[in-house]
């Protein structure tokens, strides 16, 4: 079972925690929600599960074991991704199947993420967009059972919000599990299993979009908007995370 473990998770920057405490699990098939502002210390969570930044206290482990020693079965987007910019979108697929025993061919990601009329092109002439379904792809190449997404629709248009979704909604129907962190409201509730409601480094609450509607929003107002509303203090705003 692929179950994700979080305990006590703590990450201090200069004196400050961004993460309090974090505790949660995410169960095998999963669709998981961490919703915040940014500043909540999504991304920061997000980077201490991979690996990519360590931790001060606490505890994380994938089907009981360190994301280290598991790489392989994980999947990985981060908001700040690098990649070969000289490269074409066509080659840098070859590129990473090239690292995997059973790889997603590049040609169905390329067709399932509407990139098949960019593979010739070099990802430094690729919008905004077309990065970030680029990027995507990396994540899916390996055919992880795990897929960790940080932001994956941030900035994007509706449409290119709808196609991302449709490949996860694809990816989920075949067993994966998946941990995205968002700030769009509409995400949260329509996508996921669990929402868990990050606020200024600390888990507030774990649930079911529909029963944190329950709890915690107005009955005059009943969206995931006037509950987190509730429960934070506070709306969506910009922010550092």
């Amino acid at each position: 079972m692929m179950n994700i473990h979080i305990q006590d998770l703590v990450k201090i920057y200069d004196d400050r925690r961004v993460l309090n405490d974090v505790t949660l699990t995410i169960l095998e098939n999963q669709t998981f929600a961490i919703l915040g502002r940014n500043g909540a210390g999504k991304t920061t969570l997000m980077e201490c599960l991979i690996g990519l930044t360590s931790y001060d206290s606490g505890s994380l482990s994938i089907n009981g074991k360190q994301v280290s020693s598991i790489r392989n079965s994980v999947g990985v987007q981060l908001q700040n991704h690098a990649m070969f910019e000289r490269t074409t979108v066509q080659e840098l697929y070859s590129l990473f199947a090239s690292f995997y025993s059973k790889p997603i061919s590049p040609d169905h990601l390329l067709d399932l993420l509407h990139l098949d009329a960019l593979k010739h092109q070099r990802i430094h002439k690729l919008s905004t967009g077309q990065k970030q379904r680029t990027a995507i792809g990396l994540a899916l190449i390996g055919d992880p059972k795990v897929i960790l997404l940080d932001e994956p629709t941030a900035g994007l248009d509706v449409q290119v919000r709808e196609l991302i979704w449709e490949v996860l909604a694809d990816m989920k129907a075949k067993g994966k599990t998946i941990v995205f962190t968002t700030h769009y409201m509409e995400e949260a509730e329509q996508f996921s299993d669990q929402v868990a409601v990050l606020h200024e480094g600390a888990i507030l609450d774990i649930d079911t979009s529909e029963q944190l509607i329950r709890k915690y929003a107005n009955k005059n107002k009943q969206t995931l908007n006037e509950a987190f509303k509730s429960l934070t203090g506070s709306t969506m705003r910009t922010g550092v995370d």
